[in-house]
């Protein structure tokens, strides 16, 4: 049985919002998780969307020192060493994402990289074209950065329709990163990987 957690930021100093999780109260969530992978029956995976650089500060050391095998971190390509003004609430959380040298670095320390498109703009509302620009850039892009396959892909919001699943599955993506689907399921070449998002209270 998988079981996914996702995370997208650690940090200590508070935030506008729910997605930055305080890093002690991470590193007690993967002490729980260290224990509950004792279980042969459960394959525990840990993702990260987003790739903001408190993954690298915070996670790294901790998830390193783990059981957790599978460590899957989903950048937005054209973000990659640059600052989140993508985000609705950048002037509130002003945070900079992964360099390239802290994505090698990560990988060299055997993290997984996935694609989480180029801009993170939702998915079902753009043209075909426009889908498949997001998918196939940021793929290739990544294997260059990593020099390694890209076959993850977690959409923006979690979200995924019947469309984004074709044009994944033409692209050369195996498993699909989801929170929400609209009445869709995997295939015998492509896995969809259900998430539980984890976020701070």
């Amino acid at each position: 049985m998988k079981v996914c957690l996702n995370y997208h930021n650690l940090g200590y100093t508070p935030q506008f919002g729910i997605n930055k999780v305080h890093p002690i109260i991470f590193k007690n969530h993967i002490d729980i998780c260290n224990d509950f992978n004792s279980n042969k029956n459960i394959d525990l995976i840990i993702t990260f969307d987003d790739a903001y650089e408190g993954i690298f500060k915070f996670a790294r050391k901790v998830l390193n020192k783990s059981s957790i095998k599978r460590k899957i971190v989903f950048p937005i390509v054209d973000y990659i060493g640059k600052y989140n003004n993508w985000d609705s609430t950048f002037y509130l959380n002003r945070y900079k994402h992964l360099s390239l040298d802290q994505i090698k670095i990560l990988v060299s320390e055997g993290w997984e990289i996935g694609s989480h498109t180029c801009t993170h703009k939702y998915l079902g509302k753009l043209k075909r074209d426009e889908i498949v620009n997001e998918l196939a850039v940021s793929k290739q892009k990544l294997e260059e950065i990593i020099n390694k396959k890209v076959t993850s892909f977690a959409p923006p919001y979690g979200i995924i329709d019947k469309r984004v699943l074709e044009i994944s599955k033409s692209i050369g993506y195996k498993e699909i990163f989801i929170q929400k689907n609209k009445n869709i399921d995997a295939s015998d070449d492509i896995l969809l990987v259900k998430r539980n998002n984890i976020y701070s209270v």
